[in-house]
């Protein structure tokens, strides 16, 4: 009895020890925070990887800087990404072929899965105000760049309606601004206060262990081939026809109907007018970047719709754009033009610009922006 006794005494004292190391651990990771170097961040929350991205000379961004607000094009997800074994430490998207370009320091203030309304006007300033209420000295960006990806936005900004505005909201407010206003406070209250997403995300030492562990696997593990040839599409480039993967379709805006379409570039319009109140002293741009399919010239009879849907999008964009004081910048012609001789997308995620893609985005980019 006293040996199983002593037996249980020392597990807890283990244990608490364990626990007294881990809390102090913890601690200390908090209390020196601003001072990590730039890769501890890439083991954090997506917040906090803001801090560790690589288009930029330190880990914070030197004024005057850029500031992309997006998606995950935003976030630069594709095959170029693969290409480097999804390492965030490396360098994959149009943020650094625009820092390259320009000597401009870029960060991307953009979430995965985002539309126009939660990417822009709740990631995006939640996280500029959690990074100052953590102590870092994060200046406001002298352009702020925002990303409209006509592939998944339009569906991406209903679903916010559905999620969040029509079960507590009249849907006919939508359209009215004041009435809108009361929607987009309540939002500003419950997740732009500066505070982490998940309980999770406040334990560094833990996800510094856990997600480097899981970044570990899963670049080691991830292999995803190229996506087979479909019948439903081809595209013509360098005067051969090539076909296109059946699932690149997304958005189909061809049958949208005229009341969806502006509901979601109503969403769209209401992000621009609180981005443009929070930083108000920014250059503004709204980037246009279009769906995979329209991005080629699509040899069936429905491409001629394809391209006729995406004009209309882009008309409705540049509205918004316009009524809020964004400049309009359509990467339209620039893809276009590329996709004509080349693939931008895949050969595994055609959802997503490849490196070729990227680098003719971001070099578009550096010939519009301007910092001052």
């Amino acid at each position: 009895m006293g040996r199983v006794t002593r037996g249980i005494g020392t597990a807890v004292l283990v244990l608490l020890s364990i626990l007294l190391a881990y809390g102090l651990l913890e601690v200390g990771m908090h209390l020196t925070v601003t001072r990590w170097p730039a890769w501890m961040f890439n083991s954090q929350c997506r917040e906090l990887r803001t801090l560790g991205q690589t288009s930029k000379n330190g880990v914070l961004p030197r004024s005057p800087y850029i500031a992309i607000l997006g998606d995950s094009y935003g976030s630069g997800q594709g095959d170029w990404f693969a290409e480097n074994g999804y390492n965030l430490n490396s360098r994959y998207q149009a943020a650094h072929v625009l820092q390259d370009l320009t000597g401009t320091d870029v960060i991307s203030l953009s979430r995965a899965g985002a539309g126009n309304y939660d990417g822009p006007a709740i990631f995006a300033i939640n996280t500029f105000k959690l990074l100052q209420r953590l102590g870092f000295a994060l200046p406001a960006p002298a352009a702020v760049v925002v990303y409209f990806y006509e592939g998944n936005d339009m569906s991406d900004n209903l679903r916010m309606r559905d999620r969040y505005y029509t079960p507590t909201y009249d849907s006919s407010g939508i359209f009215d601004d004041k009435s809108f206003e009361v929607f987009a406070s309540d939002i500003d209250k419950r997740f732009c206060q500066g505070g982490f997403r998940l309980p999770q995300d406040y334990f560094f030492a833990g996800n510094l262990l856990s997600r480097t562990i899981e970044g570990m696997i899963y670049s080691a593990t991830k292999s995803a081939k190229p996506l087979p040839s479909g019948q439903s599409y081809s595209a013509i480039i360098d005067g051969r026809s090539i076909p296109l993967p059946d699932n690149i379709a997304e958005d189909d805006l061809v049958h949208m109907t005229p009341e969806s379409k502006a509901v979601g570039v109503r969403f769209l319009e209401r992000s621009l007018s609180r981005v443009a109140r929070f930083w108000p002293q920014a250059r503004r741009y709204v980037v246009y970047i279009p769906a995979a399919l329209a991005t080629y010239q699509v040899a069936e009879p429905e491409g001629e719709a394809i391209r006729m849907a995406s004009a209309d999008m882009e008309l409705r964009v540049q509205q918004a754009a316009a009524q809020n004081g964004f400049e309009y910048l359509s990467a339209v012609p620039v893809l276009r033009e590329k996709a004509a001789k080349t693939i931008l997308h895949g050969p595994r995620d055609w959802h997503h610009l490849n490196r070729q893609g990227y680098t003719a985005l971001g070099a578009f980019l550096a010939t519009k922006i301007h910092t001052q």
